[in-house]
């Protein structure tokens, strides 16, 4: 027996309406912004003509547009279901072909070296077993709804849609969708089941701790494994199917240093932290950066200022030392660790800007999370942040994607959603027409997609253990960033 999900019915599909609610704001790095009295930036006009589904209204004799839930929903029942009376999601047709992801670069192309054997998932035959691994957090017997499970479930929802995408192109997927409870003694459970070696490719799972015993997994199994939110360094070695779709910090760190260089020279850059180990670790990322644009001419290092951390307050920061008149002062502060440091540092920069000061500041969207901090600092600072999440309200896929799910669960989408929708149906079209061995090619595979973008890179941890071998990688490893500026109290591309 195998464990499955059964939801309240509601909209003819398991009711995720609720949930996906309660979910809201999202979790991810990217939040939406308020304006400084706290008052919504968005209307509900900007939010995009999304209408529910039509139902026959008795009472008049017509069909009217509902745009709430109608049914109660107020319950999430988890059950051990029968196989044999509630199958894996799959169909029968055979797929027409890769197709383009959501309007975007084909991300398929031609050849691919096939299938090693695995559930007849062969080169272009658009067949294979999928397993998804989430933390529904079935287990767990409460009046409230753990996090990690409404984030699992807003992530299901959208991949759930991609499905239903790939089915109409003809995909002949098995679906197996289980929990991992958020815990390694089920993930190492499910590992036993035998359901999980016949995958063609493996989606999650979403804690790190299971991540690292997925990988293991994945490498000695040969099975692409799709990680969609773990952006830790490191986490594999010498392991080609390990695809890592949040960019790692250091792939951050190194956007945000591309931006500035774009418009600034790294004499007017200062990079700032707190005086501590890990804080500190991350200006060599910036600094690496920076000296491959330089390419070795003169070698000009950002400037560095480290805050000990030990202050009772941070109102003593001295940054007059770093500040040059008449020029564009760029402020790079990877930190956000301590709410009191941020506020401190920024107060002091608006005091020099009203001094007359040209201020650029480069953060963290963590940020706008922080209680402290006024949106007017960043908006007169010219906040810049980095992120791997931006959707474009006038996207028309973006908005034929909230119609279909508002009308599907009855709420919109958060960023959880989008990213579910978009994982599943880029990489179910290239297993569909490459078979499980489309990792081989994925680095020259670039696709625009709801979200952002997929520009997958291969990655080593050591390249100075690896020069003589040069086609060595450790990992797969999404390296497309936004920088967005903080700009009318919302952030936006900055270019």
């Amino acid at each position: 027996m195998r464990k499955r999900i059964a939801f309240t019915q509601a909209f003819g599909v398991f009711s995720v309406a609720l949930l996906l609610a309660i979910a809201l704001p999202s979790c991810g790095w990217l939040r939406p912004a308020t304006d400084p009295n706290k008052d919504k930036v968005y209307t509900e006009e900007e939010v995009g003509e999304i209408q529910g589904g039509k139902v026959f209204d008795p009472e008049t004799g017509t069909y009217r547009t509902v745009n709430e839930v109608n049914e109660k929903v107020d319950t999430v029942r988890w059950t051990d279901l029968s196989e044999d009376k509630y199958p894996p999601i799959k169909t029968d047709s055979p797929m027409s072909g890769g197709g383009n992801t959501g309007g975007g670069t084909n991300p398929a192309g031609n050849g691919g070296s096939g299938n090693s054997g695995n559930s007849g998932s062969s080169s272009g035959s658009g067949k294979g077993d999928i397993s998804i691994l989430l933390p529904f957090m079935s287990n767990v017997s409460s009046s409230g709804v753990p996090e990690n499970s409404l984030w699992a479930v807003s992530f299901y929802a959208g991949a759930r849609l991609a499905y239903d995408d790939l089915e109409e192109e003809g995909a002949s997927f098995n679906v197996s969708v289980m929990d991992t409870e958020a815990s390694t003694t089920k993930v190492n459970s499910l590992l036993k089941s035998g359901d999980l070696p016949k995958s063609d490719m493996i989606i999650g799972p979403y804690k790190r701790d299971n991540v690292n015993i997925m990988q293991d997994f994945a490498k000695k199994n040969k099975i692409p494994l799709i990680v969609p939110y773990t952006a830790q360094m490191g986490v594999a070695e010498d392991n080609p199917y390990y695809i890592q779709v949040n960019p790692s910090l250091k792939t951050h760190c190194e956007a945000m240093t591309k931006h500035i260089r774009k418009s600034h020279q790294p004499d007017n850059v200062v990079l700032v932290a707190l005086d501590k180990a890990e804080e500190k670790a991350r200006f060599k990322f910036f600094q690496d950066a920076n000296t491959l644009i330089e390419k070795g001419k003169t070698n000009r290092k950002f400037k560095e200022l480290l805050v000990p951390e030990g202050a009772s307050n941070f109102h003593s920061i001295n940054i007059s030392q770093f500040i040059k008149p008449n020029a564009t002062n760029v402020f790079v502060v990877p930190s956000w660790s301590n709410q009191t440091f941020i506020y401190s540092l920024l107060r002091q920069l608006m005091a020099k800007q009203g001094e007359g000061e040209d201020i650029v500041v480069y953060g963290m969207n963590m940020w706008l999370d922080f209680e402290q901090l006024d949106f007017e600092y960043f908006e007169k600072l010219n906040l810049h942040v980095s992120s791997a999440s931006y959707i474009d309200p006038n996207d028309e896929r973006v908005k034929q994607f909230n119609q279909k799910y508002f009308q599907s669960y009855g709420t919109v989408p958060n960023d959880e959603a989008y990213l579910g929708y978009d994982v599943t149906l880029y990489f179910g079209k290239l297993l569909a027409k490459h078979g499980k061995d489309f990792h081989q090619k994925l680095d020259s595979r670039q696709a625009d997609v709801l979200h952002g973008r997929f520009e997958f890179s291969r990655v080593v941890n050591e390249p100075s253990k690896h020069k003589e071998d040069l086609d060595y990688y450790d990992q797969l490893e999404n390296t497309f960033v936004h920088i967005l500026k903080f700009k009318d109290f919302h952030l936006q591309p900055a270019d």
